[in-house]
């Protein structure tokens, strides 16, 4: 029930909504019961950071290698390391396309992260810099967040959170377009009709 027109393959939407039609240009815009919003896709394929997949890759390799069945324990995975610096990129990609969109049309910008299971605790350490505070359930400021620093053209991030089985999202305390829970709620939340 969500409408949208894809902007980048869109000539005419493209010259409607840009500043420079030429220029970078979100995914999306989706209208739904007369509410718009701006998407931002980023599908994220690679579950850790390339530099740790080369070394566990040269690491079996080298054992096959030397004759041995390559099989290793890595270190647990940690998504805070490992996926700060893609997100950071995708943040700082999302807020460049935003910053096109012309200014008469103020709707809240949305990236989406695809591709990644991912739990609420790790997405609020990424771009918050929150952590879950076990005493009270409640999620405290700890150290600087990816949206402290890049990403006010970004409203909110949404992901598909693995354990609840449904998309989630964050709003960016920064933005320069809110992106209410209202807002999630009709584009985000599905509904069995």
């Amino acid at each position: 029930m969500i409408e949208f027109i894809h902007l980048d393959r869109d000539k005419k939407a493209r010259k409607k909504f840009l500043k420079t039609p030429a220029g970078k240009s979100p995914d999306f815009i989706c209208q739904k019961n007369n509410k718009n919003i701006f998407v931002e896709i980023k599908t994220h394929t690679l579950l850790t950071n390339e530099a740790r997949n080369k070394t566990m890759i040269q690491t079996i390799q080298a054992k096959k290698a030397a004759g041995l069945s390559g099989t290793t324990i890595f270190s647990p995975f940690d998504p805070t390391p490992e996926l700060k610096i893609p997100f950071e990129g995708y943040l700082r990609d999302a807020s460049k396309k935003f910053k096109n969109i012309k200014d008469e049309y103020s709707f809240p910008r949305v990236l989406l992260l695809d591709g990644i299971q991912i739990v609420k605790t790790d997405i609020c350490r990424i771009f918050l810099g929150k952590n879950l505070c076990v005493d009270n359930g409640e999620y405290i400021k700890e150290c600087r967040g990816l949206l402290d620093s890049t990403g006010s053209n970004v409203s909110a991030i949404v992901y598909w959170d693995e354990y609840s089985n449904m998309y989630c999202g964050i709003e960016n305390p920064k933005a320069k377009i809110i992106f209410s829970k209202e807002d999630f709620k009709e584009f985000f939340e599905m509904r069995n009709n």
